[in-house]
Formats: C-alpha cells, structure tokens, sequence
C-alpha cells in the first residue's frame, strides 16, 4: 500500500492516532473536481489520473509533495514554488483560467515601480503606507501578506538610488523622485540668480 500511495505521488496512510493500545491506520482519500478533471482530460491527451489528482490540488489550493511539484513542473503544467504552486499559462488557457493565472503570476517588478512612480509623480512623494496600500491588493494571489510587504521592500529597494530617494525620518520616511529633487535644486538656483 505504501509503496502504491508513493508511486502515485499521494499522501502516505501514517499511524499518528495509534496509542499503546490500539493500531490506528489513516488513508487519505481524494475527492477530485470531476468537471475539472474532465475538461482537462479533453483537453489534454497525457495526463493520466496522478497528474489529474495532483493538479486538483493545486486548483484547491492543497498542498503536494515535493514529487509531484517535480512531476508537474517537468511536465509544465504549474508554475511558482512551494508552497505557492498555481496552475500554468497553458493549462490557464485550456481550462479557461487565464484571469487567475494572470492574478496568480502578477505583473514584472516594473508595472509595480510605474505606479509608484506616477503616484510620487501626482503627489510628490509616497509613505510607505500609501505605497503599501497602493500594491498590497494587486500583488500576485499566491503570495501571503508577509510576502507581499517583503516583495514591496525589495522593489522600493531596487529604485533606491536610480529613479528615487528616501528622506524623513525612519519610521516617517517618505519616497520622492530624484527628478523632483534636481527640479526644485534647479529652481532655487535660478532664484538665487
């Protein structure tokens, strides 16, 4: 049985529950989304019932071993990293997922920088809470909160220098473009003049 479940990329039955007394055998059932399974199938001719399980629970958000990751990554079927796996563009397409994959892939580190850069732009500066608040909503699904802030720390780090600069305090610092700070250095130069 073991060896079976393993083959087959399945949790393996364990004996947690058992107690001096007694011998408690646990096997995992899978329930599978028929209607999935079924399109899938249609759709694509090599997937046979391992593949088919596996990819259900990535769609149901369910963790898999790191096997079956490697199964269904070889084979390009998901995409992201444990325990964030999402299902591919390709398959997206067949089974009329794109907007998710689109939501579950996010955009490039630049659409994210633009908007910062336009909202500094309208308003000369950005908190880091309203940049916060500008990004947390449209990052990527399978990312958690905790992801999502340290993905926006890496992208407010990655313009540091080239496109913007920190000034204020630590804990009240505010972004502003480089671009605004050498347009009002200009202006007061000129008012000295």
């Amino acid at each position: 049985m073991y060896n079976e479940q393993r083959r087959r990329y399945f949790t393996l039955p364990d004996y947690t529950r058992s107690d001096r007394n007694n011998v408690v055998l646990e096997i995992y059932c899978h329930s599978i989304d028929e209607n999935y399974s079924k399109l899938l199938i249609e759709k694509k001719d090599d997937l046979n019932l391992t593949k088919l399980i596996l990819l259900d629970k990535i769609q149901k958000k369910q963790s898999i071993t790191d096997e079956g990751a490697k199964l269904l990554k070889s084979k390009g079927l998901i995409e992201g990293r444990k325990p964030n796996y999402y299902i591919s563009e390709k398959l997206a397409e067949i089974t009329r997922q794109k907007a998710s994959y689109t939501k579950n892939k996010g955009f490039d580190k630049e659409y994210y920088q633009n908007l910062i850069v336009k909202h500094i732009k309208n308003h000369n500066y950005a908190s880091r809470l309203e940049i916060d608040e500008l990004l947390l909503n449209i990052l990527p699904d399978h990312k958690n909160e905790k992801q999502r802030k340290i993905y926006i720390n890496n992208i407010i780090s990655e313009m540091a220098g080239t496109l913007s600069e920190n000034i204020g305090s630590r804990t009240k610092s505010k972004l502003i473009l480089l671009k605004i700070i050498k347009e009002k250095h200009i202006n007061k130069i000129k008012q000295c003049t």
